[in-house]
């Protein structure tokens, strides 16, 4: 089967939608869906990474899951279980004939009515879109990234559920990235309403110290990233002392290595943040993004389970 080659943020031309693979253009979504209006949805993140096997998708059941218990938050009826949505995404995959990709899955409240309790009238879609994705931050992402701290602060747990993906919620995130990218800064990492450092606008934080990896956890109104887990079971993997609990601003610059991990960003180091300057040299940032790379490819002995080679699931992809 012949590839599709995309550029970077080129979307891809079949998409699944509400249970059947369609092209792009015949999409059609009200304009007064209830998601469009109020941001009443939730999403994931997946990539599909190109191997020698064929494209192989990184974690996706553990992707599918959260997806399912966020739609659950929100009472968003997905009307299909992880395993028929798991099985979506690897047929979409095969259709579009790509080797690699970024592929968004989607549920929000449709059309039907402007009141604020859509679950008693709206009905839910479920989208898989899937689009092209080289580096998030562009060529030399690994060499690090200029990140500030945002004025913006994270939203508190008590007002939004900040362990659920939601569509909403990211309009904090839009606000810290916009004021980082004016003053020309390439990331943000927001503090929570108590001063702590909680995540960047669609990362998770890590520091090291003294060879000492730490990050935060939930208590810090985060998102439990599901590549923040990879990384600290690969941490484990290479004997990384790790500590998690609250990180302060004076962490930050105290630390020898700082780092983002996420779907889109992978493992990127910072360069700086704000006028604290990181050293180049990057020892355990540099040896967890080694061996990410190589776990998202299959190419991790200990953690094959974690990729879905999806030309090896055996589907017959039906474009209507």
């Amino acid at each position: 089967m012949s590839s599709v080659p995309l550029k970077h943020m080129e979307i891809a031309p079949y998409y699944w939608f509400d249970g059947a693979i369609a092209r792009r253009e015949k999409i059609v979504v009200d304009p007064f869906a209830h998601g469009l209006h109020y941001g009443t949805g939730v999403f994931e993140g997946i990539r599909a990474y190109a191997t020698p096997r064929g494209p192989g998708i990184f974690r996706l059941r553990d992707h599918m899951e959260r997806f399912a218990r966020s739609a659950k938050v929100y009472s968003l009826n997905l009307r299909w279980d992880v395993n028929e949505l798991c099985a979506a995404i690897v047929e979409t995959l095969v259709r579009n004939e790509l080797e690699s990709a970024y592929i968004r899955p989607l549920a929000f409240f449709g059309e039907k009515t402007i009141s604020l309790a859509p679950v008693r009238h709206c009905p839910t879609h479920v989208l898989l879109a899937f689009r092209a994705l080289g580096n998030y931050f562009g060529a030399g992402q690994e060499n690090g990234i200029r990140v500030a701290i945002s004025p913006w602060r994270k939203f508190s747990s008590q007002a939004l559920p900040s362990t659920v993906k939601g569509c909403g919620h990211y309009a904090n995130s839009v606000l810290a990235m916009t004021d980082a990218t004016e003053r020309g800064f390439d990331e943000a990492i927001l503090l929570n309403d108590r001063g702590e450092v909680a995540e960047g606008t669609g990362e998770n934080v890590f520091v090291v110290k003294d060879g000492v990896l730490r990050t935060n956890d939930a208590s810090a109104d985060i998102l439990l990233g599901v590549t923040r887990a990879s990384v600290l079971e690969l941490a484990k993997d290479l004997r990384i002392p790790v500590e998690i609990g609250p990180l302060s601003t004076g962490d930050l610059a105290a630390a020898d290595e700082v780092f983002f991990t996420g779907t889109a960003a992978e493992v990127t180091p910072l360069q700086c943040i704000d006028d604290r300057v990181y050293p180049a040299e990057r020892p355990v940032t540099t040896a967890l993004r080694a061996a990410y790379m190589r776990a998202v490819t299959g190419d991790d002995p200990h953690h094959g389970d974690w990729v879905t080679f999806a030309r090896e699931r055996g589907v017959v992809a039906r474009a209507v």
